[in-house]
């Protein structure tokens, strides 16, 4: 049983921090436009890196040179705070959690972007220190200098990972065992790509920076570890939501789009270009964000039609922020 994948989800809502040291957080609605603020004593400097079953789990950077976390978990409807260990580590990474059945967090991982070899820290609700786990079975690890996960998607107990050339590697939380799946076809190293778990399945959804409308669609079966492309049926009436740490697929009567954040007239922009109404034609650099940013960027919510094949921008002026996230609403509900 996989408590974590059986809850139907809504439209997310984008998570702005303009200013991380603030108590507050802006919640931009794509559906209906509207942005609002939100305000909490657990904001300040610190942002939300993982979403299941209510709880957010929220981390405290400290300076680069301390090489600690300060981690938390937090319930904003009841308020209920779950305090873990500081996570001391040297590198960047993802973090997922799972959550059981009587809707409380079990277990967090802590995934590590860029390693020797893949490392994953645990923790659990009253420990006091993180374990640590390395993958050092597979041959194929021991030819790179180093493996960079790209991104990272939790099925039930299970961290499923993507690393740089493709190659899946999944991390089963609870029984604290690696194990290594077949690479993703049709795999392009300089795309962008992204993890999105649903419907009992992992998706890679990867989308060429050559082309701004392109997106390949791929779903792996974790049984057999074999790839199949989606087919035109499982792509209609969904809606894809994409940041890397946590991508959200929602079913939308009616429509065939990707949601991505980016950022306007940056050095390593992708073009699209349009008419207007007058014809002539008016080019919008484009550059697509791949996750939470660490610096201040002008940020904006791009929609690519699989259909029409157009991009539209979705926040009608676009907003300086630190940080930025999809969450479900019922997080914040009003």
């Amino acid at each position: 049983m996989e408590p974590n994948c059986t809850k139907q989800l809504q439209v997310p809502v984008a998570v702005l921090a303009v200013e991380l040291n603030s108590k507050k957080r802006l919640l931009f609605d794509v559906s209906s436009r509207k942005i609002r603020g939100i305000t909490s004593t657990v904001f300040p400097d610190a942002f939300c890196e993982f979403e299941n079953g209510g709880w957010l789990l929220m981390a405290k950077h400290k300076p680069f040179y301390f090489k600690e976390q300060t981690v938390f978990l937090v319930h904003p409807s009841t308020g209920k705070r779950i305090d873990l260990p500081v996570l001391r580590s040297p590198n960047e990474g993802f973090f997922v959690f799972y959550v059981g059945s009587r809707g409380l967090p079990l277990v967090v991982a802590f995934i590590e972007i860029e390693t020797a070899v893949p490392t994953v820290h645990v923790a659990c609700p009253g420990d006091v220190y993180w374990s640590i786990y390395k993958h050092n079975s597979h041959p194929e690890m021991s030819k790179e200098k180093s493996i960079l996960i790209v991104d990272v998607a939790l099925l039930g107990t299970r961290a499923v990972c993507v690393e740089l050339n493709g190659q899946i590697l999944v991390f089963n939380i609870t029984e604290m065992v690696w194990r290594t799946g077949s690479s993703c076809p049709d795999w392009v190293k300089q795309d962008s790509h992204f993890l999105v778990a649903s419907i009992g399945q992992v998706v890679v959804v990867s989308h060429p920076c050559v082309t701004v409308n392109a997106f390949k669609f791929f779903k792996l079966d974790l049984q057999s570890m074999e790839w199949s492309l989606l087919d035109d049926g499982e792509l209609d009436n969904t809606s894809w939501f994409l940041c890397n740490g946590q991508s959200y697929r929602v079913k939308e009567e009616g429509k065939r789009k990707v949601y991505l954040f980016g950022s306007e007239y940056s050095a390593d922009s992708m073009v699209s270009v349009k008419k207007d109404l007058n014809g002539i034609e008016v080019a919008t650099y484009l550059t697509v964000s791949l996750g939470p940013a660490t610096l201040k960027s002008i940020t904006n919510i791009y929609a690519y039609d699989l259909v029409d094949e157009t991009v539209e921008t979705v926040i009608p002026a676009s907003i300086v922020t630190e940080v930025h996230r999809w969450i479900q609403p019922s997080i914040f509900a009003t």
